[in-house]
């Protein structure tokens, strides 16, 4: 199951108030919780995005049995308002609209307290196997993945890389909370500092995260990248391989074949100083 924290270029993510979560089908979504549907409310995305198949989302308020509201978007709903929810249940179908096209489908959940766990393993190497290639991107599977407690991801500096560079302009490095230096193809970012244990954030430039819902909020609304084209995003897993896509077109690459995710991200101009 896939899994994201700092992918999105979103205010609720850059502050770390936001999940995006996948299923082990990557295709409906399945209650991580008991509950209550309090509302459900379907809207249409003006935000220009290439890859979108439709042009709505849906607002889904579902009531935790503790007595906390969350808040679920990015998938068409089977379930009614006032339904009991058990965890587990299929509450609908991963949409592919303006504010998921081009990304891997997941539901976007605010409403959580995020906790990050402590790095367990660590393993810098990049290698993985390309698992879906399409004409505007391919993904690769990594196999030499670091963890943090039940976490899996791509290796960085120390900790787990979690990010989409450079179009977002920022990320974060889950299962550490010091870092000297984050470098990145050839580019180094600047450390933002956060309260939230077990994680460290950076930015392409000072001050990007703190002013984030001036300008760069306003060009994400726009479907402008923060900074440059999208090269990759890297996300995490649990229980499975977490992934890194390319969105390189018509690549050389098949489906299997072995990829050095960090040779790929060191050769391209899009990470220069």
């Amino acid at each position: 199951m896939l899994l994201s924290y700092f992918s999105s270029g979103f205010p609720s993510h850059v502050k770390g108030k936001a999940l995006d979560l996948s299923s082990d089908d990557m295709e409906y979504f399945y209650s991580p919780f008991y509950g209550r549907i309090e509302r459900i409310e379907k809207f249409v995305v003006g935000r220009p995005n290439r890859f979108a198949e439709v042009n709505y989302d849906y607002l889904i308020l579902l009531r935790r049995e503790n007595g906390k509201l969350i808040k679920i978007l990015h998938v068409e709903p089977f379930i009614t308002v006032g339904e009991e929810i058990k965890k587990g249940d299929k509450l609908g179908k991963f949409l592919i609209n303006p504010y998921t096209g081009g990304d891997f489908l997941h539901a976007h959940i605010e409403g959580l307290r995020i906790k990050f766990p402590k790095l367990t393993k660590y393993d810098e190497r990049g290698i993985g196997k390309v698992v879906n290639k399409c004409k505007n991107y391919f993904d690769v599977e990594i196999i030499t993945y670091s963890t943090a407690g039940n976490l899996r991801g791509l290796g960085c500096c120390g900790g787990l890389l979690n990010a989409s560079l450079p179009y977002a302009g920022y990320g974060g490095i889950i299962g550490i909370e010091n870092v000297s230096e984050v470098k990145i193809g050839n580019m180094k970012f600047f450390i933002h500092r956060i309260k939230k244990r077990n994680v460290v954030m950076f930015e392409v430039r000072k001050g990007l995260i703190r002013n984030w819902e001036y300008s760069p909020s306003f060009k994400v609304l726009e479907g402008k990248p923060i900074y440059g084209l999208p090269l990759f995003e890297a996300v995490l897993s649990i229980n499975s391989l977490p992934r890194v896509r390319f969105f390189i077109k018509n690549s050389k690459f098949n489906e299997g074949d072995e990829v050095d995710v960090w040779e790929l991200i060191n050769s391209s101009s899009y990470l220069l100083p």
